[in-house]
């Protein structure tokens, strides 16, 4: 060896030899990965200089593109190595914003005896014993966590990857292996402890994987002094099959050498020295969101893989936005976790896509096999949860299989309740909780609200689910279950009888699938709960069907709350109706049953609009109310009477309901109910034609100060209010407050995130939009109506949309699509009883019938229409239901004016005593076109412009500016100029 190759730069206790590319403390050699390496070398070579991180880049990496990121993994691992801070010992400064610079005194000197020499594998059979598993071709979705644990390799030396069964864990940990194959120059050994059956004998299998041959019993002081000697990457993979022994030898090796590396792979962490811990996240799937395209779906991890392996098992998909949402699901079902969405995805070329949902759904998922070079484990998640479930001691097992009862997340509290009996108390079960989460078979969330959740993946909740089926413990664990949410529900809302109040404690989204659950185990809409009473003599299985029954109508009452409040109205229907079909003497005519007629009252009233399951639900309700004196519950229910009796049509009783909701008040202090009740009443009088009481009763109402935001019937109160008030004032002549205030409700039902309230607002908004002439914000409100993802829970409300969508098609001139919208809306509205809208319906199918020369079908549509309104008391549409009778009848091949004249002057009285300046605006642009056509040209203009002197505002709405072009014309025409602005 010449001399240059002896050449050695000195620094504290360390000698570096470029040319050998070696270093070494007090004589002993240092393990460093080629990076690191060069990085010191070249900060050695100028040291006490300013080295750039380009510079180090382009001399380290030469002709590959790396980022600044991976120099700053290799400078901190090459600190660790020497000692950089530990004690007074300083050797690479960070420049902030300009690279590195090596900052101890150097001095160059030949050597005479050249570097130590490492140690090298005993022979060339041991170092081709280091083979790792293949790499998987393409992984998707873990890119950046392979990244992360090559960087925490480099920097920490030992880490380990935590996760459940299925995760990925080991092909994270292949990858990671392969990756560093050049940082550790090949030597990198894979150890799958699972091969291991006796904890002894891990040190032995480690060795033995090195390649060393060992001829004693005690394998630890030789494997260690080899470790010792070499730089290496040590990965243990499935370390909780041996948790104790490969915990305690992995600590050892940490602590006992400096070139070995150690990355693991377990359900739970290590706990020993230096260990940091990686929770592999599961793949990410696309949320549940109706906006969510299918192409965009595509570039979520979760479901490129289902994708990828459905194609592979020779399924040919071309995905539609119809089976998009379907793979959405199962990714989310199965909790982007690799290896079910694999197993699942296999199934596609038998079953296809909505197959496949459905077998997940019947739990068979859990046998279908996967890849044949799988290792045993992995062939199928059955045998893959055998595998975890054969570790777990026998307390562990009992609490596993308990908790499979809970559908989504659950508390301590909750999982002591359920899996505790006389023989596993509380404190055992909570104690046992924190193992299997430690052991990656139950996962814990922190709360922002202190209070840590728990959860069980899908698929192993599937199998914990059947074993629990096989241990005969089903019954008695579902029935503790279900008696938990009744009484946690009970007790977060206060007593049963305020329900529907605000200030639930129990989150209501999270225990959703519990709740779920519970319902369908107490009215046996689940198999196993049939099978469970089927076993029992035929006396004992009556009592207990009743029993589960009397609890399961105890349940939804306590759930009526949680179904509305996200506005689940189906299910709140479904569940409300089932328990009221279970009554029998103890449960009947008790404050659980008026609660359930509430629910059942106000879910069918907006999913189904069945008007007589409604009112006799509202009657009922208010019935039992009265009896056990129950005030809140008949204040609510007297609300909803008056919704009901709007929505339905009867406008005179809507009055009588605000004087018993008045009477009902009339010695409370509290100041919402004054709101409510001006609110109550100012509806009433705009339905019932007296706008100006209904615009003066809205304004007290909204000075007056109870609580705001109230939920009452479905419905947040004041944004109906609001919605109805914007009506109002565009009626009285104010159409920019009107449009201002519509757009004030949208906003204000938005940011509360309720459904029902943002298509409501969003719905009854349109009609003022329309009104004012503002066609592009009435197609806004109506495009994101039909596009919110709760619109198609909602179809009491259907034809009221395509009523407006009509009308707006019509107004735009798209005559035979709107004609046929509204024709089909409004038979709806009569064969459902829907008539809030019903005679603007009519009215506008009388127009559409008029323009295509249907004149006497348009006049027998718009005279049934008067007759409805007159009947129930509606007074609001009238003014333009006779505005419309005369154009049709001045429309017809015969015209009679006499008697079009006569209706135009019925109109405007009406509009006059209504107080309704639109409405005789509108009627008094027609009844002047009528005069000037009669040459009564003055009579026409001064009536015009006595109607259009009373507007203040709106001046750039339709029919205001209709009215401007006309008094204009008719202005000119009495002077004989023409009219301003026309050269035409």
């Amino acid at each position: 060896m010449n001399s240059v190759s002896r050449e050695a730069a000195s620094f504290g206790p360390f000698r570096l030899f470029p040319s050998a590319r070696a270093l070494e403390k007090n004589g002993v050699p240092v393990a460093l990965g080629n990076r690191a390496l060069d990085i010191l070398i070249v900060l050695v070579e100028r040291a006490g200089q300013i080295v750039s991180h380009r510079d180090l880049i382009t001399r380290v990496w030469r002709d590959l593109v790396v980022d600044q990121g991976n120099l700053r993994v290799h400078i901190t691992g090459l600190r660790k190595a020497l000692g950089d801070g530990q004690g007074d010992a300083r050797y690479i400064a960070n420049v902030s914003g300009q690279g590195y610079c090596f900052v101890a005194p150097v001095a160059f000197a030949p050597s005479i005896d050249g570097p130590a020499q490492q140690a090298k594998y005993p022979c060339a059979s041991a170092r081709q014993s280091l083979t790792l598993p293949p790499v998987l071709g393409r992984m998707i979705g873990r890119a950046e966590s392979i990244r992360t644990v090559t960087s925490d390799i480099l920097t920490d030396r030992f880490v380990t990857v935590v996760g459940p069964g299925g995760i990925g864990k080991t092909t994270v940990a292949v990858a990671v292996a392969h990756t560093m194959l050049e940082e550790f120059a090949d030597a990198v050994c894979f150890v799958d402890t699972s091969t291991v059956k006796d904890s002894k004998l891990v040190a032995a299998t480690v060795a033995s994987t090195l390649g060393l041959t060992i001829q004693t019993d005690n394998v630890l002081p030789v494997l260690m002094e080899c470790l010792k000697s070499l730089r290496i990457l040590l990965v243990l993979d499935n370390c909780e099959h041996a948790i104790d022994a490969t915990a305690a030898l992995a600590e050892r090796i940490f602590n006992e050498t400096e070139g070995v590396h150690i990355l693991a792979t377990s359900r739970e962490t290590l706990r020993v020295e230096g260990e940091r811990a990686y929770a592999l996240p599961p793949l990410k799937c696309p949320p549940v969101d109706a906006a969510v395209s299918a192409e965009e779906m595509q570039s979520f991890p979760a479901f490129e893989l289902f994708m990828e392996r459905a194609a592979a098992s020779g399924s040919r998909i071309e995905l539609n936005e119809h089976e998009a949402p379907i793979v959405a699901d199962l990714c989310r079902r199965l909790d982007g976790v690799p290896l079910a969405i694999e197993l699942a995805a296999g199934r596609v070329g038998t079953h296809g896509i909505a197959g496949t949902a459905r077998l997940l759904s019947g739990r068979f998922g859990l046998h279908w096999e996967g890849r044949r070079t799988a290792l045993p484990r992995h062939r199928t998640l059955q045998a893959l949860l055998d595998w975890s479930h054969d570790l777990l001691a026998e307390r562990e097992r009992v609490v596993f299989r308990r908790i499979s009862i809970f559908v989504g997340k659950f508390t301590a509290e909750a999982a002591a309740a359920v899996a505790a009996d006389d023989t596993l108390g509380d404190i055992e079960v909570v104690d046992t909780l924190d193992v299997l989460v430690a052991k990656s078979l139950v996962s814990a969330v922190a709360s922002h609200d202190g209070i840590t959740r728990f959860r069980l993946l899908e698929t192993t909740r599937a199998y914990a689910l059947e074993r629990l089926d096989e241990s005969g413990e089903m019954p008695q664990v579902a029935d503790r279950h279900a008696t938990y949410f009744a009484r946690a529900l009970e007790v977060g809302a206060g007593k049963v009888g305020e329900t529907f109040r605000r200030g639930r404690v129990l989150s209501s989204a999270e225990n959703l699938g519990s709740i779920r659950a519970a319902l369908e185990w107490c009215f046996a809409a689940d198999d196993r709960a049939d099978a469970a009473v089927a076993r029992l003599p035929d006396p004992d299985a009556a009592i207990a069907r009743q029993v589960r029954a009397s609890l399961g109508i105890e349940l939804a009452a306590a759930a009526a709350p949680p179904f509305l409040e996200l506005s689940l109205l189906n299910e709140c229907s479904r569940w409300s109706s089932t328990a009221l079909s279970h009554l029998d003497e103890s449960t009947r005519d008790t404050v659980r049953e008026m609660v359930l007629q509430e629910a059942r009252a106000i879910s069918s009233s907006w999913a189904h609009g069945n008007a007589d399951n409604v009112f006799g639900a509202i009657t009922r309700g208010l019935e039992l109310a009265e009896r056990l004196d129950e005030d809140a519950c008949r204040v609510r229910l007297l609300v909803g009477l008056h919704i009901f009796m709007l929505r339905f049509g009867d406008f005179r009783r809507s009055i009588e309901v605000v004087d018993a909701f008045d009477a009902a008040t009339q010695s409370s202090k509290d100041a919402t109910h004054a709101v409510l009740s001006h609110w109550m009443r100012a509806s009433s009088q705009h339905f019932t034609g007296d706008q100006a009481a209904a615009l003066q009763t809205f304004e007290r109402g909204f000075a007056l100060h109870g609580v705001r935001n109230i939920q009452l019937f479905g419905l947040d109160y004041r944004v109906r209010a609001m919605v109805t008030f914007a009506r109002v004032l565009w009626l009285s002549g104010f159409p920019d407050r009107a449009a201002n205030l519509a757009r004030e409700a949208i906003d204000e039902a938005a940011g509360m995130s309720k459904p029902l309230n943002v298509c409501f607002s969003l719905l009854y908004t349109a009609p003022v939009f329309l009104w004012c002439g503002d066609y592009d914000a009435a197609r806004e409100v109506l495009d994101k109506l039909v596009a919110h993802p709760n619109w198609r829970a909602l179809p009491s409300l259907h034809a009221t949309e395509r009523s407006l969508r009509g009308e707006l098609l019509l107004r735009l001139g798209e005559t035979e699509r709107g004609a046929s919208l509204v024709a089909f809306a409004l038979r709806s509205m009569q064969d459902e009883r829907q008539n809030i809208l019903a005679a603007r319906t009519a009215y506008v199918t009388a127009q559409s019938l008029a323009s295509v020369g249907k004149s006497e079908e348009a006049l027998s549509t718009v005279r049934e229409a008067i007759a409805r309104v007159e009947s129930g008391g509606e007074a609001l549409e009238l003014a333009e239901l006779l505005r419309i009778e005369a154009t049709i009848l001045l429309s017809m091949p015969e015209p009679d004016a006499p008697a079009a004249q006569a209706r135009l002057a019925q109109s405007l009285a009406c509009a006059r005593k209504q107080r309704a300046p639109a409405w005789e605006l509108r009627s008094a642009i027609t009844m002047a076109q009528f005069l000037a056509q009669q040459q009564h040209r003055e009579d026409a203009r001064k009536l015009l412009a006595d109607v259009y002197s009373q507007f203040t505002e709106g001046f750039a709405t339709r029919d205001l500016q209709a009215a401007s072009s006309m008094l204009a014309e008719l202005e000119a025409s009495a002077s004989g100029r023409p009219p301003s602005g026309a050269h035409d």
